[in-house]
C-alpha cells in the first residue's frame, strides 16, 4: 500500500482532477449559477405632444421617459427613438429586444378622463420575442410593473386634477381611476410551438458542432494511417471531400430526424438545410486546422469548446458575467450559427448576412491555415537539424 501511495503518478493524477473539476465548475456553472439581467437594449418613442392643463403643461410621455431612463434598478439600456418605424427596423434587425411606445394623444386623454366620453390612454409595449425567449419574458414581467407604476402616475395626476377642482368623485367614474391607462402589448417575431422555446437554433448549432467533432476525427485518423502521417496537399483535398460527403449525410440526418421524428417547426427548410451545411463545413475546417497542426491533443479543446458552449449559447448575452463575455462569447465560433440560424427561424431570414460573412471568414481562414499544415514536417525537420548541429 505504501508504494501504491507514493506513485507520482496517484498524485499527479489527484492535482488534474482537481484542475479539471475546477474547469469544469467555471465553465458550466459560472455563467448560469447566478444570471442577472443587465443593460438589456430597449427603446422608447414618445409621440405625445403634450396638452395644456389650467395651471401647468401636461406631456406625461416625456415625464415617464425622464422616470424610466433615469431609473437604475430597470435592468434595461435605453434608446431613445423618434417614432414607432424606427423601433420596428431595430427590432427587426435585433438591436432591441423591446420597444415601449407613448402615442401623440395620450396626455389629451389622460387629461380628459373625467369628462363624459373620454378616450382611454394607452401605452404599446412591443416584445421582440424571437430574439431571445428567456430575455423576452423577463422584459415582459418587468414591462408589467412598469405598466403599473404607470397607471399609479396617472392616478396622481387624475386626483390632481379633482383637488384643484374641489369636486369629488362619481360612482361611474371610480373603474377609471383604477386601471386609468391601458398597456396594449403585442409580440413580434414570434417563438413558434415545437422549437424548444426558441432554443432550436442552439440545439442544432451544438449537435453540428458534436457530431462534425467526430467526423472531423475519424478522417484525421485516416489520414494519418493512408498518409504515414506525410500531410501534402492531395491528401488535405481527400481530407475536405471526405468531409464534405460527412457533412451532407450529417445534415441531412439532422433535418429529417428534426422534421420527421420530432416534429421540429423549420420555416425554410432549404435555407435551414444550406446554412447547417456552410456552418458544418466551417466548424470542420477549423476542427481539422487544430487536428492537422497539433494531433488528436485537440480533441480535448474542441470537446470543451462544445461543453463550455451549453450554458453559454442558452442564454441572453446580457444575463452573462462580464469574465464569460469577453474571454469566451466573445470568440467562440459556434455563436454566428446560432444567430444565424435565429434570424431564419423566428426573423424571416432577415439580417443573417453578419453571420454569414463571418462563418465564410473563419471558413477560409481555416482552409488556409489547414493546408499551410503540409509545412509542418518540414519545420520538425528544420529544428531537428538545428538542434542536432548545436550539439
Amino acid at each position: 500500500m505504501k508504494n501504491f501511495f507514493s506513485q507520482k503518478l496517484f498524485w499527479g493524477g489527484l492535482l488534474a482532477i482537481i484542475v479539471v473539476v475546477s474547469i469544469f465548475m467555471v465553465g458550466f456553472m459560472g455563467s448560469i449559477v447566478n444570471p442577472e439581467p443587465k443593460d438589456l437594449p430597449v427603446a422608447i418613442v414618445v409621440e405625445d405632444k403634450g396638452v395644456e392643463m389650467p395651471n401647468h403643461t401636461l406631456n406625461f410621455g416625456e415625464t415617464v421617459k425622464e422616470t424610466l431612463i433615469t431609473n437604475k434598478d430597470i435592468p434595461f439600456k435605453w434608446s431613445v427613438l423618434k417614432d414607432k418605424d424606427e423601433a420596428m427596423n431595430g427590432m427587426n434587425n435585433r438591436s432591441y429586444y423591446a420597444a415601449i411606445i407613448i402615442p401623440e394623444n395620450t396626455s389629451q386623454n389622460i387629461a380628459a378622463l373625467l369628462q363624459s366620453s373620454p378616450g382611454q390612454p394607452q401605452v404599446e409595449v412591443i416584445i421582440n420575442e424571437g430574439m431571445n425567449y428567456t430575455a423576452a419574458n423577463t422584459i415582459g414581467q418587468i414591462a408589467n410593473q412598469i405598466g403599473l407604476e404607470m397607471n399609479t402616475q396617472v392616478q396622481n395626476i387624475m386626483f390632481s386634477q379633482l383637488e384643484a377642482q374641489s369636486v369629488s368623485l362619481p360612482a361611474d367614474k371610480i373603474k377609471q381611476v383604477i386601471n386609468p391607462l391601458k398597456i396594449e402589448k403585442q409580440v413580434i417575431n414570434d417563438v413558434d410551438s415545437h422549437t424548444a422555446n426558441g432554443n432550436t437554433p442552439v440545439l442544432f448549432t451544438q449537435i453540428l458542432w458534436l457530431s462534425v467533432f467526430i467526423c472531423s476525427l475519424i478522417l484525421f485518423i485516416t489520414l494519418k494511417k493512408t498518409t504515414n502521417s506525410q500531410i501534402s496537399l492531395t491528401s488535405i483535398a481527400s481530407q475536405v471531400i471526405g468531409g464534405i460527403l460527412f457533412l451532407l449525410v450529417i445534415v441531412t440526418s439532422i433535418m429529417l430526424f428534426a422534421d420527421y421524428i420530432l416534429d421540429v417547426n423549420i420555416p425554410n427548410k432549404e435555407i435551414t438545410f444550406l446554412f447547417l451545411l456552410l456552418s458544418g463545413f466551417t466548424f470542420f475546417l477549423l476542427q481539422n486546422t487544430l487536428f492537422n497542426w497539433i494531433g488528436v491533443i485537440a480533441a480535448p479543446f474542441i470537446l470543451l469548446m462544445f461543453l463550455f458552449s451549453i450554458p453559454v449559447l442558452n442564454l441572453p448575452v446580457e444575463f452573462l458575467p462580464d469574465l464569460t463575455k469577453d474571454w469566451l462569447y466573445s470568440w467562440i465560433p459556434l455563436k454566428f450559427s446560432v444567430e444565424g440560424l435565429r434570424g431564419i427561424f423566428f426573423f424571416d431570414n432577415h439580417n443573417i448576412g453578419e453571420s454569414l460573412n463571418i462563418l465564410v471568414y473563419i471558413g477560409i481562414g481555416s482552409l488556409i491555415l489547414m493546408t499551410l499544415s503540409i509545412f509542418k514536417k518540414q519545420i520538425k525537420k528544420e529544428k531537428q537539424i538545428e538542434i542536432t548541429n548545436s550539439n
